[in-house]
């Protein structure tokens, strides 16, 4: 419910600046694990800045969380402009080189309160995912993973840079 009254919040966002407030928020954890975070320079969409700041805070979350013990955890955010349907969007990976994801889940990471791996090797409740697909719904974008066990995740977001058209869904 509160993603609903968060949406109605549109304004311009810097993503340089979510993603600075996210690395800040994260710096503890960051710290800990060594992690290092390369991003390209990203563009400036129209969203409800909270919600995008919740929806980037969770994947780098996860990127961290989900890192293997014997490597340093990277985390690499790249953007690229697209237009399709004459709709300027912006599509956002974010990979990573950790623990992956089983190619079985791929399709049920993103239902409520689906966990992939252990209450006792890893906290969480498995909403993170959820509540970043209901985030990128309420922003017409979409969301994918891809990976593998072992061999990290990648997640690809497609968001309008403008929020005009509730009618349209872009796919990756």
């Amino acid at each position: 419910s509160s993603i609903r009254g968060s949406a109605k919040d549109i304004e311009k966002i810097d993503l340089n600046t979510i993603f600075a407030d996210v690395e800040s928020d994260l710096e503890v954890l960051i710290n800990q694990k060594g992690a290092d975070i390369v991003r390209e320079k990203l563009p400036e969409i129209e969203g409800a800045a909270v919600l995008i700041h919740q929806l980037f805070y969770n994947l780098i979350n996860n990127a961290l969380k989900f890192s293997t013990t014997d490597e340093q955890p990277l985390i690499a955010v790249t953007a690229e402009l697209l237009t399709k349907f004459d709709i300027e969007m912006v599509k956002i990976t974010i990979a990573d080189n950790g623990i992956g994801i089983d190619s079985d889940y791929i399709t049920k990471i993103f239902n409520p309160f689906i966990r992939l791996n252990p209450k006792d090797k890893y906290e969480g409740t498995g909403l993170g995912l959820s509540l970043c697909k209901k985030i990128i719904e309420q922003h017409f974008g979409i969301i994918e993973a891809t990976g593998s066990s072992g061999e990290g995740a990648i997640f690809t977001i497609i968001l309008p840079l403008k929020q005009h058209n509730e009618h349209f869904h872009p796919t990756v």
